[in-house]
């Protein structure tokens, strides 16, 4: 298996963004770009790279400005620089371009898990994408937090201060995540909501290249909003090709998702405007990492790796 790496500057003209390319042993049929979520990075997805790998597929993924080797490098965790919802967005498309003069010609598949969700679903509305298939895991969609909680006068005005890149109040930050763990008992960690294994939310707590409790910049919060909302409104469904295909993958006690109500919101709009191939599949007792839960890993895992075939097979 062949390995590129992958380095650009982003968009914030500050970061350089590490990403990586992985090529099968046998002639790559067509590319997945792994988009990954708040206050981790790519490698948490290698278990995945490796089902797509031995299907033929070649992935690349990169890890976002203020997240894993990018910001170990630039020692700046969750702020993306100012405008942080078009720099997200416009990196991914960079690093999708890159991949392409790699290998040219492939179909290309996106999959965002989370924040990765809500990016992949911007950048899907960009008709430089031009995507064969979209993949969304652990999708963010209806939570209450950014819906009915965030005080978003006071975090707009935090935002565009002379104090908008230092760490965003921590009752702001708070309002984000306003009911992630109330189902979930009274001795749930902070981060229970992430996974039902205690092993999984262990190992996101402690993997130094996630830095899950880094303060987030205030500018960064306002474009994490603003890249969902954007993902989530009325006439996101309209900016998306009505043959594109789409595959929609979350757990039942996903807060991210409200708790699989969210998944099956956004597939059900993308049915009413006309998008004809949509796949949801929610599942039962899990929480937020469908794809590193021992027991739904492998399912959904194969629910990807299907979807990439079929959508790629008949180009």
């Amino acid at each position: 298996m062949a390995l590129y790496e992958i380095e650009f500057t982003s968009h914030n003209d500050r970061d350089t963004i590490f990403g990586w390319l992985h090529t099968p042993t046998t002639e790559p049929h067509a590319v997945v770009h792994i988009i990954h979520g708040l206050g981790e990075h790519s490698r948490r997805y290698l278990h995945l790279i490796t089902a797509l790998l031995d299907a033929g597929f070649a992935v690349v993924a990169d890890d976002h400005s203020g997240h894993g080797r990018t910001a170990m490098q630039s020692g700046i965790w969750v702020d993306a620089g100012d405008e942080a919802a078009r720099v997200v967005v416009a990196d991914e498309l960079t690093l999708q371009r890159k991949a392409r003069e790699i290998l040219p010609d492939l179909p290309y598949v996106v999959f965002g898990h989370s924040w990765g969700s809500m990016i992949a679903r911007v950048m899907a509305s960009d008709p430089a994408s031009r995507l064969d298939g979209l993949a969304l895991c652990g999708v963010a969609a209806q939570m209450r937090g950014i819906d009915q909680t965030i005080d978003r006068d006071e975090l707009a005005e935090a935002a565009t201060g002379d104090r908008r890149a230092e760490p965003a109040a921590e009752h702001l930050v708070g309002q984000l995540f306003d009911g992630f763990i109330e189902r979930f008992g009274p001795d749930a960690g902070p981060t229970a909501w992430v996974a039902l294994d205690d092993d999984v939310v262990a190992d996101h707590g402690r993997d130094p290249f996630n830095n899950f409790g880094a303060p987030m910049s205030a500018r960064f919060l306002q474009g994490f909003v603003d890249v969902y909302d954007a993902a989530n409104a009325d006439d996101w469904y309209q900016t998306i090709p009505t043959g594109l295909p789409v595959l929609i993958l979350a757990g039942d006690q996903d807060p991210v998702a409200n708790y699989g109500e969210g998944a099956y919101h956004v597939a059900n709009r993308l049915r009413t405007t006309g998008h004809s191939d949509v796949r949801t599949r929610v599942f039962t007792g899990v929480r937020h990492e469908v794809h590193n839960e021992p027991t739904t890993r492998d399912e959904a895992e194969a629910e990807t790796v299907d979807f990439a075939t079929r959508v790629t097979a008949r180009q």
